[in-house]
């Protein structure tokens, strides 16, 4: 069975550490996904070029880069994130527990 652009996202699934996204945070690749949507779902209207989706996820703020105070905040506190590669992009999902 062949698997689908969904199944072979969702095998793609993983946390990074912030050491390892720094460099393209810097660049920015990197988008944060708003917890109340899936890397999943989001990577798949990237990959599928949904731009009416992504364009309403960002005008509601549930898609954006980080802002310097994230990026300051993570520089000390060194989180890891779970992350979809999604090239260029980077999609993660910070909890509202993390810095």
């Amino acid at each position: 069975m062949t698997p689908t652009l969904r199944t072979h996202l969702e095998d793609l699934l993983d946390r990074a550490q912030w050491q390892w996204l720094e460099s393209h945070v810097l660049r920015g690749r990197v988008l944060v996904v708003a917890e109340s949507l899936s890397l999943v779902d989001v990577g798949l209207a990237l990959a599928e070029d949904r731009t009416a989706d992504v364009r309403q996820w960002i005008d509601d703020a549930w898609l954006y880069q980080p802002t310097t105070d994230q990026i300051k905040q993570w520089q000390g506190a060194q989180p890891q994130f779970p992350c979809l590669i999604i090239q260029p992009f980077i999609l993660i999902h910070i909890h509202s527990d993390a810095p």
